[in-house]
């Protein structure tokens, strides 16, 4: 007597992959949801703990189309406080591969390569925390050549690529060379004491970013990135260069990098910078890397002043 085959289920999709066999341990108790910052300053709508409820509930279609499929950075902080141990960016990541294969694509926007610029040399696939860059080759005035291109699906838009390629063939809206240097003051403009490039996501407290905003244009000039991972040294000098006395580049805390680890990326390329402007010794100017956790909050305001100090010791900090 033949028996029916028993019906594969989204769940058994998703735990069939590895990293996804850990998703009927979630009891949903929101812990996940607590800890992510991406729902407080990103989507609302992001939720690990209702998208492993769609996986359960064979809610294949709302799944694949939930911002949380396709937002999670992999940062781990959830993982940290789960009281099941459970890697969630994990699971996600099963779940998004699952979308992937069905024809969904993501809705985040990619870095776009210039292959005019390319030369090939495969840094931005090196420094990339997902993988998204990747060498090909192809026939170019009949000699073969390589240039890099991107998975769409795995880019996060963090920039680490962006700020690593030596030719600037690497852009994103938003990140750009360009965009990043009109920020920087001219010196026909105000020049400030510091410039201070932040990863906002190092700052988990709205009340942060606003106090950091509100010093006089004079003593603080903000400068966003979406991880420090972007920095380029080259934005740094060009800083100093205008008259800036100082520049401080906040990151997130090490193990707590929203984009897994770009803020060990910029620690490596802004020490070597430390060193060399070190040995200059030119008085009152300094660069300083700070790497803020997410609950030292108010902690931005002590290391402005510090630097604020340390530059302008005859000018009272804010």
């Amino acid at each position: 007597m033949s028996h029916p085959a028993a019906v594969r289920t989204f769940a058994d999709e998703v735990k069939a992959i590895p990293g996804g066999e850990h998703l009927e341990l979630c009891y949903s108790c929101g812990t996940c949801v607590s800890k992510c910052m991406i729902q407080q300053k990103v989507e609302p709508d992001y939720n690990p703990r209702r998208l492993l409820r769609m996986v359960m509930m064979d809610m294949k279609e709302e799944a694949f189309e939930s911002p949380t499929t396709w937002m999670c950075s992999e940062c781990d902080l959830c993982y940290q406080a789960c009281p099941q141990e459970i890697h969630i960016s994990q699971v996600i990541a099963a779940v998004k591969q699952l979308a992937v294969d069905a024809g969904y694509t993501s809705p985040l926007t990619p870095v776009q390569v210039d292959e005019a610029l390319c030369s090939g040399c495969g840094i931005c696939s090196m420094v990339c925390p997902y993988q998204a860059p990747s060498l090909f080759e192809k026939v170019v005035d009949g000699e073969i050549d390589r240039f890099a291109q991107v998975d769409s699906n795995k880019c996060m838009g963090c920039g680490t690529c962006v700020g690593a390629c030596p030719l600037g063939a690497i852009s994103r809206e938003g990140v750009s060379n360009s965009e990043i240097q009109s920020q920087i003051p001219s010196p026909d403009q105000t020049i400030p004491d510091i410039i201070t490039f932040v990863c906002d996501w190092s700052l988990r407290e709205g009340a942060d970013v606003e106090l950091l905003e509100s010093y006089p244009a004079d003593q603080v000039n903000v400068v966003h990135i979406p991880c420090t991972g972007r920095i380029d040294p080259q934005h740094a000098l060009m800083a100093l260069d205008s008259g800036v006395k100082g520049v401080l580049v906040c990151g997130c805390k090490p193990g707590e990098c929203h984009f897994k680890r770009g803020n060990h990326v910029a620690k490596c390329k802004l020490g070597l910078l430390d060193t060399m402007f070190k040995q200059i010794q030119s008085p009152h100017k300094e660069i300083r890397f700070v790497q803020i956790g997410t609950q030292e909050r108010g902690r931005i305001r002590h290391e402005i002043d510090e630097i604020l100090t340390a530059v302008s010791p005859a000018k009272e900090a804010k």
